[in-house]
């Protein structure tokens, strides 16, 4: 119990663990934004198409 409490205080651990902890949140932050931008940029290209074409049938 003390050898694996002594490798997480050493500074290769503490790094590892930083990098564990940086790499998950980064992970984190690129699958929530592809989760919004896959529905947001579909419903941007339905509303651009309408009022292209809606302006198109006016003319």
């Amino acid at each position: 119990m003390l050898k694996t409490g002594k490798i997480l205080f050493n500074k290769k651990g503490q790094s590892a663990v930083e990098y564990i902890i940086v790499a998950a949140g980064l992970m984190g932050a690129f699958l929530s934004f592809y989760v919004l931008y896959s529905h947001l940029v579909p419903q941007q290209f339905d509303q651009g198409a309408r009022v292209i074409l809606t302006d198109y049938s006016t003319n």
